[in-house]
This record gives C-alpha cells, structure tokens and sequence, in this order.
C-alpha cells in the first residue's frame, strides 16, 4: 500500500522520479528502512505490469495512466473499505460497537467458532 500510495504522490511530476525519490518516500510511509535493492526489485515489477514506464536515456520512471487508475483504486479502496472494515475487526473494538456491525458480528461469530473447532480437534487428538 505504501508503494501504491507512494506513486500517486509522484504522478504529478512531469519529469518523473528516480529510485532515490521512491526510497526516501515509502521509508518514510512505513517507517522502517526500505533500500535501494529493495526499489530496485519493485521498480521492476512495476515496469512489467505497465504501471510506470522508465524515461528515455535516463534513470527516471513515470506512471503511465494505467499505472494512475489502478494506484488511485487501490488507495481509495484502502481508505474506504478495507481501513474501516479491518479497524471493525479489531478485537479491542468495544462489543457496544461491535453489536451494531454486521461485519464485526459476523467476525467474531467465525473467531468463536474456528476456536471450538479447533479445541475439539485437539481434545479428539
């Protein structure tokens, strides 16, 4: 997610960015040491599914518009229903919340039922 969001932020950037830009950028979204190796590896598999495209005679990259739909579809879908849907999920959620989620209802209904499975295939072990 950090890696989609990441390039969203340089698809504004006319004269592209480099693998440098893209390590400052997502160490900085995950908060944790991400190398160059690293952006290396992604840059390439990104180049292959056509979501950015490396500039002629240079060592720059740019989104290509296919690469913008699908980084603005994947970070809308994150904000709007895996963040909220994943934080209903939270087993710290109060049980008042929970109760008026269908999705956290559901949740914890199939929690407590992988746990007694689970405890009986132990106890028939």
């Amino acid at each position: 997610m950090a890696l989609l969001t990441s390039l969203v932020r340089f698809s504004h950037v006319l004269v592209g960015f480099t693998n440098r830009d893209l390590v400052d950028l997502v160490a900085s979204l995950l908060e944790q040491p991400y190398s160059s190796r690293q952006a290396t590896y992604d840059l390439r598999r990104l180049r292959r599914k056509a979501l950015i495209r490396r500039l002629p005679k240079s060592h720059r990259y740019q989104l290509t518009p296919f690469g913008r739909r699908t980084a603005v579809l994947f970070t809308k879908a994150h904000g709007r229903v895996l963040g909220p849907g994943l934080a209903l999920l939270d087993p710290l959620v109060s049980d008042d919340l929970a109760r008026q989620s269908p999705l956290a209802c559901a949740w914890r209904q199939l929690d407590l039922t992988l746990n007694d499975f689970v405890d009986r295939q132990l106890h028939a072990a």
